[in-house]
């Protein structure tokens, strides 16, 4: 496009083109890049939150249901865990006891402390 100014043509120079055209290319590709990490950080909060679910539902299940198994797996919520029991000497003959379980969404795994 080229206009006309004092009696001289004036326009963009294809220097001029390729240099905006470069920028808008970083732009854009920036912009994109924002996206598709924002869309990762989403499922990785999803899977915390999942998680933290899965650990609040089973220690509560543990807490009120004293045939809970040691390791299992629920289906309906997409979780499974592993019982440990453990305990440590506090004093001369007084153990505190408890279980740590360990919690499983995918690939992720949370633990819990549970007194007996």
């Amino acid at each position: 496009m080229s206009f006309v100014k004092n009696g001289k043509k004036s326009g963009f120079t294809l220097m001029e083109v390729l240099v905006s055209v470069a920028v808008a290319g970083l732009v854009i590709s920036a912009g994109f890049k924002l996206i598709a990490m924002s869309y990762k950080l989403m499922a990785e909060l999803q899977i915390e939150r999942e998680l933290i679910s899965a650990s609040q539902k089973l220690w509560l299940r543990f807490r009120t249901d004293e045939t809970t198994p040691e390791n299992g797996r629920d289906d309906k919520n997409n979780f499974s865990w592993q019982t440990e029991r453990q305990s440590i000497p506090v004093d001369e003959g007084y153990e505190l006891k408890y279980r740590c379980v360990i919690i499983s969404v995918g690939d992720r795994t949370t633990s819990i402390y549970i007194p007996e």
